[in-house]
């Protein structure tokens, strides 16, 4: 049975998803011993960031073991689930780490008191924000505005207040497109007629049919972004790191 990945995606996944724990630990290491002189930018840093830090590697670790990146069948639903559940913790954390360190830089570059919430952040329209950090720091954010940072925030906006995320359970190949539409008009017979365990073996030969591939997505009806949820959480880490220590260095020009 075809895998979704190739051996050498799979072993490029596999050697990236082998730096997250250490790569925790040093972003850790580096948030709670830095000098903080505001105390609120000091508790951002440490009960914010850095918790979520380690959430974001459990995570991973959590969807890696559910469904690993050389699964070919179709999982069985409790690892869909756990996958499912796994990944919105993902992305909200990834985006409250964003969230976690625009309020860290604003409590302690002072700017905290003279900006409302909805000031704080690190989108391109949280203007003040953007406008108090290094011009390089900004051009770094404005690389990330059109594809990282829109996609985290629909995923998060869609998890939370809309269609929450979930890993489909497979795609159905063209040549047996007519013969899965016609398995659901039966099972709707089924049902309407209250023949259950007929539904159930209809059930099992539309599910035969399924291919799996291993992707994330919310509503199918508006957003056509359905991504490689393996890869795509290796590169959301990767990047919230890269964020992250651009910040420390960004703070130790400032102060």
């Amino acid at each position: 049975m075809k895998r979704y990945f190739t051996k050498t995606q799979r072993a490029e996944i596999k050697e990236k998803f082998e730096t997250i724990g250490g790569k925790t630990d040093d972003l850790v290491i580096e948030f709670t011993r830095y000098p903080f002189t505001n105390e609120k930018a000091r508790q951002y840093a440490c009960h914010g960031f850095s918790r979520r830090v380690q959430t974001l590697k459990r995570c991973v670790e959590n969807v890696f073991k559910a469904i690993p990146p050389s699964t070919a069948k179709v999982p069985v639903k409790t690892r869909l689930y756990d996958a499912g559940i796994n990944l919105q913790a993902f992305v909200w954390n990834a985006h409250g780490c964003l969230d976690n360190l625009a309020w860290m830089w604003v409590h302690e570059c002072g700017m905290a008191k003279d900006l409302s919430r909805r000031d704080v952040g690190l989108r391109s329209n949280h203007k003040r924000v953007r406008a108090s950090l290094s011009p390089e720091f900004r051009a770094y954010l404005e690389k990330l505005d059109d594809k990282w940072l829109a996609y985290l925030t629909e995923y998060r906006d869609a998890l939370a207040h809309r269609i929450p995320l979930y890993v489909p359970p497979g795609g159905v190949p063209r040549k047996s497109v007519d013969a899965y539409n016609d398995l659901t008009l039966r099972m709707k017979e089924a049902m309407r007629l209250r023949k259950f365990a007929e539904w159930d073996e209809l059930s099992r030969q539309q599910d035969s049919m399924l291919v799996f591939q291993p992707l994330m997505t919310h509503s199918v009806d508006e957003t056509k972004a359905h991504f490689a949820f393996h890869a795509q959480l290796i590169a959301d880490f990767l990047t919230i790191e890269e964020v992250g220590m651009k910040m420390l260095a960004e703070l130790r020009r400032a102060t």
